[in-house]
């Protein structure tokens, strides 16, 4: 379990030549890495190979987009987003300013502050009421 986090290079994010913050990737490669794979000739067998470890790769991805929009989906319609009228805004981060936004967030944020709200205002609900026996108490007397 500790080597878990040994390498935390793969969750830091960097700024690529645009000027955007991205995660890093296990399978970035130098630009010199492809030049000494275009010089060697490949058979047909080879080409097959490799179109069908692509179109693996590929679908794998599909099917984790979409596995991952699904949860997305469900978690906004539970906080009442409806995922159908948002677009793909709901799916990915906005960076403004080197600070990152998304909708589904925002709104989870809202709701947590005030599920915060709501223990405080019981916590002080509470308090009162325990006041106003104390009070009933003291007016028996």
């Amino acid at each position: 379990m500790s080597g878990l986090f040994e390498d935390m290079t793969r969750t830091e994010y960097t700024i690529d030549e645009i000027g955007l913050k991205v995660p890093l990737s296990d399978f970035e490669r130098p630009k010199d890495y492809y030049s000494k794979i275009r010089e060697r000739t490949y058979t047909g067998d080879e080409y097959a190979d490799m179109c069908f470890f692509k179109d693996r790769g590929t679908a794998l991805y599909d099917k984790r987009w979409k596995s991952a929009k699904a949860v997305i989906d469900l978690i906004a319609a539970e906080i009442d987003i409806d995922p159908e009228t948002c677009g793909l805004y709901l799916y990915a981060l906005v960076q403004t300013c080197g600070e990152f936004s998304s909708p589904l967030v925002e709104k989870m944020r809202t709701w947590f502050d005030r599920s915060g709200d709501k223990v405080k205002l019981k916590k002080r609900i509470a308090e009162l009421e325990a006041q106003l026996d104390a009070l009933r108490s003291a007016l028996k007397v």
